[in-house]
């Protein structure tokens, strides 16, 4: 069977078996009865086996695709919905940061993994606000909507947000992402002035603007993890 385990006995259960499988360590724990023999056990596990295996393989597939960037040469980083490579140099004659040009990233800075990062982060919330600001003033024109500010922040749970004022919030890493993907999370946050819920309502009135909403919210679902720094 070659699945390792760690037993957790309760006296406050009944008769039930049960399994958790924990996404950061990948460890395996039964939780049982206090009496309950390990042979019993062992045949939970044995028929649960490969449902566990799956799941093992399914948590260290997103763990290897959820790893942060070292900021290395040869390294693709997203720019609107494309992967385009870094080439990683250090000239102190030249101003430091992060360039994009040909096609191509360029990272002028030390040898300093932070330093990268804030960078590359500075960079793509400069490219966030002139790009999301012309889209949520081209939305808020043609939808008669009137927001308050419009603010980047570094959220890495929220793509947007739209507060009781109607002030809109959204991620750096919506610059990462394609085009028709920002204008539906744009689009989401505006209709939040109208209704301050998910309600059928709130949904008829984002799928009036963005007919192929659930094929982006799928999407956005499925390619968080390529947006990680």
């Amino acid at each position: 069977m070659n699945i390792t385990y760690k037993i957790k006995r309760s006296r406050k259960r009944i008769k039930t078996i049960s399994l958790q499988i924990s996404d950061k360590s990948e460890s395996v724990t039964i939780a049982a009865p206090y009496f309950t023999p390990v042979d019993e056990i062992n045949r939970f596990v044995w028929e649960k086996q490969h449902w566990i295996k799956k799941t093992l393989h399914k948590h260290k597939e997103e763990a290897s695709k959820e790893k942060a960037p070292e900021y290395e040469s040869g390294e693709m980083f997203y720019y609107l919905g494309q992967s385009y490579p870094l080439k990683v140099f250090f000239d102190p004659l030249e101003t430091a940061g992060v360039f994009f040009w040909n096609n191509c990233f360029y990272l002028n800075t030390q040898e300093n993994k932070k330093l990268k990062k804030h960078y590359f982060i500075s960079w793509y919330t400069k490219r966030a606000r002139e790009y999301l600001g012309g889209r949520v003033d081209f939305f808020s024109k043609a939808l008669k909507l009137h927001s308050g500010n419009v603010k980047v922040t570094s959220a890495e749970k929220r793509w947007g947000s739209c507060s009781a004022y109607n002030n809109l919030s959204f991620s750096f890493r919506l610059i990462m992402t394609p085009p028709d993907i920002i204008d539906y999370v744009i689009v989401h946050e505006l209709m939040h002035i109208i209704e301050k819920n998910h309600s059928p309502k709130f949904w008829y009135r984002v799928n009036d603007v963005i007919p192929e909403y659930k094929t982006q919210r799928r999407w956005l679902r499925d390619n968080h993890h390529k947006f990680i720094l």
